[in-house]
Parts: C-alpha cells; sequence; structure tokens
C-alpha cells in the first residue's frame, strides 16, 4: 500500500509538468517567440472587386487574439472615400460602410496585438492594396439621338437594371467646356439646343451608392 501511494502522488507533478512545457511551446511570450503580424489572403493583393463592401480576411498569428485594422479608400483621383480604424477579435473584417461609390484604391494593414512580454514583430505590417471598380454593374449602353424642331436633340439609350436616376452632361468637344448638366428618371431626355459643335455627351446612372460606367455619343 505505501508503493501504490507514492505512485498517485507524483502523477499530479508529472501532468503538471507537461502542461507547463505545453504551454511555454504554444506562447510566443513564453517561448521567446517574436509576434508577427498576419498576412491578409481576401481580397487578393492587386485584385478588382467588385463589391464595394468585400470581406477583408488574414491568416490568424500564433498567440495573438486581438488585431488593429487600418483601412483607407480613395477615388484615383486622390480623394478621400472611407478611412477606417478598428480593433478585430476575429481574422475577418466585413466594412461597415461602402468604400467606393464607382472606383477606388483600397490600402489595409492589420497589426497584431501582441501579449504582454512577448517580442515585438521584426518589421511593420505590410500595407496590402486592391481595387474595386462597381461601375461596370451600372453601365449605360445604346445610346442614340433624334433631332427635334428648334434644334433640339432627344438622347435614348438602354435603361440600366437597378437605376434610380440618371446624369447627362454635354461638353464642347474641342475646348472641353461644360455645356449643359441634366438629371431624369428615365432611360431619355430632350437636351436644350446648342450652338457649339461638334458636341460630346456622357451619360451615367446612379445605381444606389454607385455611379456607374459612362456613355458616350457625340454629334
Amino acid at each position: 500500500m505505501a508503493s501504490l501511494h507514492v505512485f498517485l502522488s507524483r502523477r499530479p507533478v508529472a501532468r503538471a509538468a507537461v502542461c507547463l512545457a505545453g504551454v511555454g511551446l504554444a506562447s510566443p511570450a513564453l517561448a521567446g517567440l517574436p509576434c508577427l503580424n498576419p498576412a491578409i489572403v481576401t481580397p487578393a493583393q492587386g485584385s478588382r472587386e467588385s463589391s464595394t463592401r468585400p470581406m477583408i480576411a488574414w491568416r490568424a498569428a500564433a498567440g495573438v487574439s486581438s488585431y488593429r485594422l487600418q483601412l483607407v479608400s480613395r477615388e484615383p483621383e486622390g480623394r478621400t472615400l472611407a478611412s477606417i480604424d478598428s480593433l478585430v477579435n476575429d481574422t475577418r473584417f466585413l466594412p461597415p460602410q461602402a468604400l467606393a461609390d464607382g472606383l477606388a484604391r483600397v490600402s489595409v494593414r492589420v497589426t497584431s496585438l501582441c501579449p504582454e512580454g512577448a517580442p515585438p514583430a521584426p518589421s511593420p505590417a505590410r500595407e496590402h492594396r486592391f481595387l474595386i471598380d462597381a461601375r461596370s454593374a451600372c453601365a449605360v449602353s445604346g445610346l442614340t439621338l433624334d433631332s427635334l424642331d428648334a434644334g433640339e436633340k432627344r438622347i435614348r439609350w438602354a435603361p440600366t437594371p437597378a437605376a434610380g436616376g440618371y446624369e447627362i452632361f454635354s461638353y464642347e468637344a474641342i475646348d472641353g467646356r461644360l455645356l449643359f448638366r441634366l438629371e431624369t428618371s428615365e432611360p431619355t431626355v430632350v437636351t436644350p439646343a446648342v450652338i457649339a459643335s461638334p458636341v460630346l455627351v456622357a451619360v451615367r446612372a446612379r445605381c444606389g451608392e454607385v455611379f456607374g460606367q459612362l456613355g458616350y455619343l457625340a454629334y
């Protein structure tokens, strides 16, 4: 009975030693490993996305449960459309707002929030870039021109699915001067008479928050 008593009292000690060793190997802070930043996997680097709110996902970093996500979305001309700085307790993030109203360049950084005592990452989080182009789903096509009395013109085009309205811009084709701008909810418009010639007309649809691809007509 005495030998049996000694055997049972030592088993918990052995199990505790194994358990502590496992914790030390799994935790970067205890193992002395650097706390690394994650790699973003979607959207792919340099990809072209059609959704204005794409899901952003990354691979989990060892020993890390929280991340800081920093995102900036800009028009190609430079205007900022969205700026997000958020703490995320997951490995994916769905933007709470549209990142584009047609075409935008998006840059994202995801930084690990390292456990206390863990060596910091050897380099800052890499910038991840992709493009959002939602214009093709809201394009204008099939523009035709009808001549009316008093120099007026009727412009018609194929209805754009999901379009809530259209904007029409007319320019003097030589110097680019804006001649007029109109709005309509129907896929047709009668333009005012203009003296300038030739004239370039651009029509675009608006589908929710997105401005679609322009359709062009010259006369």
